[in-house]
This record gives C-alpha cells, sequence and structure tokens, in this order.
C-alpha cells in the first residue's frame, strides 16, 4: 500500500481521484473529507502525500500544510484561482483541469522525494548545474502555478529533504515532465 492520502470534501472528488490513481496501479492508504481526520492518519503512517482539495470540511490545504510540514507532503488539485491562495514549503499545486500525464509525473516526483534518505554536504554549484535549476524552476512555474520563490522553496526544501543536491533534484523534475 501506498503511503497516500486522498482528502476532498466533495465524495465525487475523492471518487475520481480515486479511480484516476487505481487506473494506474496506487493504491491509497486512506480516504479523507476533513483535515483532523487527515492530520490523524498522516501521524499513523509516519509520512504521506496527501492529495487534496483547495478547501476541506474543516480546514483549508494551507493550513493542513502548515499542520504537517514535518510529516507530509501536500499535492493540491483545484483551479487556479484557488490554487494562487496556497502557500507553504510542503505544498505542490496542480491547476484544473490536470492532464493525467503531468498528474502522475508530479505524483511520481513526490514519491521519489519522500523515498530518497541520503545525507550530502551543500555543494558549490557549476554553470551547468545552475542552468539545471533555473529550467526546473521555469517547469514548477508553468505547469504548477509557483511563483519564483515557491519553486526556489520547493527545490531547496526537496532536495534538503532527500539528501540530494539541488541540481540532482533539479534533473529529477525535468525529467518527469518529459
Amino acid at each position: 500500500m501506498d503511503r497516500i492520502v486522498v482528502a476532498f470534501a466533495s465524495e465525487e472528488a475523492q471518487r475520481r481521484i480515486l479511480r484516476l490513481l487505481e487506473s494506474d496501479g496506487w493504491r491509497p492508504a486512506a480516504v479523507c473529507a476533513a483535515g483532523a481526520e487527515v492530520i490523524r492518519t498522516v501521524r499513523k503512517l509516519g509520512s504521506a502525500i496527501v492529495v487534496c482539495g483547495f478547501r476541506l470540511r474543516d480546514m483549508t490545504a494551507a493550513s493542513l500544510a502548515d499542520d504537517l510540514r514535518q510529516n507530509a507532503v501536500l499535492l493540491v488539485v483545484s483551479s487556479a484561482v484557488n490554487l494562487d491562495l496556497c502557500e507553504g514549503e510542503n505544498l505542490y499545486k496542480l491547476a484544473t483541469p490536470v492532464r493525467r500525464g503531468d498528474f502522475f509525473a508530479t505524483l511520481e516526483l513526490l514519491r521519489q522525494f519522500e523515498e530518497k534518505n541520503l545525507h550530502h554536504p551543500p555543494p558549490k554549484r557549476r554553470e551547468e548545474e545552475q542552468q539545471l535549476i533555473r529550467k526546473a524552476k521555469e517547469l514548477l512555474m508553468d505547469v504548477n502555478r509557483m511563483t519564483e520563490g515557491e519553486a526556489h522553496r520547493f527545490l531547496q526544501k526537496r532536495s534538503m529533504d532527500a539528501g540530494l543536491k539541488m541540481a540532482e533534484t533539479a534533473q529529477l523534475i525535468i525529467d518527469s515532465y518529459r
């Protein structure tokens, strides 16, 4: 079972995301409608990827991301207008309508970050590494409607969490969206 939690206030949205995940072989650990349920579930699991909407029954995705910043990364699937209101270092965004390929590329990328548990000292960047990082930021900004600052923080945090160089993380992002 994958450590994925599906969290949408609407039962119809829950069913759609479940069908989508199961069509590609992903089996979520839980389905929730309220943020409190998500928090309890993630704490039981230890860590997780939470696929959620902008608003749950008792809180917003930004509040949930803040509560779970040490234990989970959130993939918020919502309208572009709602996503512009979301911020958080562990919050990743996809605007609806979502292309199937973008959804699974993003999910796989987040899963890879969660699996990495290596620790390396921070290196100095060469020009080609800086170009990779710039390209990854541009992809994050274009596909996931992040600002430049959010894209940079996302790269930094995922790199630190996975123990990878930022250039290696950038390469993972670029490869995921090809």
